[in-house]
């Protein structure tokens, strides 16, 4: 699979309405059970830290792709004007 075809498969998931909606319900659950979590337990807000931190990866990891296959898009498509 070349760059194209897995930018157009990120931005797909990315874009899908159930992936979107997994991505806010995850988010707001962390930030809800963080700020309701006692203060003195430390390891339930590193572990929820941990998960917002993962998820906000997994969508840059996303947007990466779609960014790298828009550049190697704009390089072929340079490469047929000249």
């Amino acid at each position: 699979m070349n760059e194209e075809q897995r930018a157009d498969n990120a931005k797909r998931i990315l874009d899908d309405p159930l992936v979107q909606e997994a991505f806010n319900t995850l988010r707001q659950e962390f930030l809800d059970r963080w700020e309701n979590s006692p203060a003195q337990d430390t390891d339930a807000r590193e572990t929820l830290w941990l998960g917002l931190k993962i998820l906000s990866r997994l969508q840059v990891h996303f947007e990466s792709l779609i960014a790298s296959g828009q550049m190697a898009k704009a390089q072929r498509d340079s490469k047929i004007l000249f």
